[in-house]
């Protein structure tokens, strides 16, 4: 099995990786989890002030799946990087001081580092099989027969992975057919079984132009036969819309005249699994956007040239230039999520005005990367909640935490080589 998943893209699915398996503790991997945990941590640190190291252990372990024992391991190799300054008294770490950069540096950073590690076999596999899931369901024979992945190796992984809610396995069609819930959270079934009938190759097709082209009309796609000008097969518009039908493109609908329009997202990006209140942002996040997009490719009368500039003025200003559409374009948006309000300003011409909270401003984000054809997922991964533990005492951070009762680790068998190995070795010493 060749691998050639390096700096920030392995820190990428390390992170995933993770998240992914929380409060799991899995033998096989060390060096991955160092690597996954560094990189989620520093998202959480960045832009704190120092913290006690009493609180972001209680913390660590609590909210972010960072036994104890790990995070001196972890606080070093951030600080080896740049990312942390530790205070100490011998090797004793007494405060942390944050300096992570913006996000997209905290993986290439660490991305950089991690040829540092020396990653076991499994680690290795199960980083292979992640990316190959991460654009697309597939088939299990044809994974192993693509990356020339032993039999007996991706069983381990596909085992992990089962456990810890990593990669889900359905019988589909006479086909067994690879998910992951990390990146396709909804009807996993259905999903497995529509892979089964059109093959791996449409849908990665599918969801690469459509993770360029976010909240693109379905109207548009199945009428052009095309987005953004690259043409798809029969197929593959049939495809989009079996997806839409079984909402597991987030197709948020916007009334347009005496019909409603129905724009398309892929699942929602992000490793780790959207809390309610995330879950919220995202939603406002694609109907804004979606209200952009209509005004752009189906508007009333003067189309938006560029969906980003727009949402990038909304953030800056506040509020979007007066015109004679805004009410029509904006009006779900504004009654629905109470993203904002309008003002008029003469007879017919209204402003939309931003309602300025902190999940507005960070669904705004969401929408402009989307736009761009970027990505929300490392935003979406910040768990404010635990963020702001970090900025309070050690006996504060001890009550509230002591309150709940922490999910207790619960450890995957070892494999049946590691099994096997270590009792060859206790029957040597006997």
């Amino acid at each position: 099995m060749a691998f050639d998943i390096k700096g920030k893209t392995l820190a990428e699915f390390a992170s995933d990786i993770q998240s992914g398996i929380g409060a799991f503790e899995v033998g096989d991997f060390d060096d991955l989890r160092t690597i996954g945990m560094a990189a989620s941590l520093a998202i959480q640190l960045r832009g704190l002030p120092e913290i006690e190291y009493s609180v972001l252990a209680q913390v660590s372990d609590a909210r972010f799946n960072i036994p104890s024992v790990a995070l001196k391991s972890v606080l070093r190799t951030l600080s080896e990087v740049g990312m942390v300054k530790l205070y100490e008294a011998g090797r004793t770490i007494e405060k942390i001081d944050p300096q992570v950069p913006y996000f997209e540096d905290v993986f290439d950073r660490i991305g950089d580092y991690s040829g540092e590690f020396k990653l076991t076999e499994t680690e290795q596999a199960m980083v292979t099989i992640m990316s190959e899931l991460q654009s697309r369901p597939e088939n299990r024979d044809r994974l192993l027969s693509k990356t020339g992945m032993e039999s007996k190796l991706a069983e381990r992984c596909i085992g992990i992975g089962s456990e810890t809610g990593l990669v889900t396995s359905h019988r589909a069609r006479g086909q067994t057919v690879l998910l992951s819930p990390v990146y396709f959270a909804d009807n996993n079934a259905g999903l497995a079984d529509l892979i089964a009938k059109v093959g791996g190759d449409d849908f990665a097709t599918v969801m690469s132009v459509l993770s360029s082209h976010q909240g693109w009309p379905l109207s548009m796609i199945v009428a052009q036969q095309k987005i953004a000008g690259k043409p798809l097969s029969k197929v593959q518009v049939e495809l989009i819309g079996l997806l839409a039908s079984e909402n597991m493109l987030k197709p948020p609908t916007i009334e347009i005249g005496t019909f409603q329009e129905t724009f398309l997202f892929t699942p929602r990006p992000g490793a780790a699994r959207l809390s309610p209140g995330k879950r919220d942002i995202y939603e406002r996040a694609m109907a804004l956007l979606s209200a952009v997009r209509k005004g752009q490719l189906l508007p009333f009368k003067y189309p938006i040239r560029k969906p980003a500039v727009v949402l990038n003025a909304l953030l800056r200003d506040g509020y979007l230039s007066a015109n004679t559409e805004a009410r029509k374009q904006y009006g779900k948006v504004a009654a629905t999520f109470n993203i904002g309000s309008f003002q008029e300003t003469k007879p017919g011409w209204h402003e939309f005005h931003l309602r300025r909270t902190e999940e507005n401003v960070e669904a705004v984000r969401m929408a402009i990367n989307l736009a761009e054809g970027g990505s929300a997922r490392v935003e979406m991964r910040e768990d404010h909640e635990a963020r702001a533990l970090l900025q309070m005492d050690d006996n504060y951070v001890s009550s509230v935490l002591g309150s709940k009762k922490l999910r207790e680790r619960q450890k995957i068998t070892p494999s049946f080589a590691a099994r096997e190995q270590w009792e060859q070795l206790t029957l040597k010493l006997v």
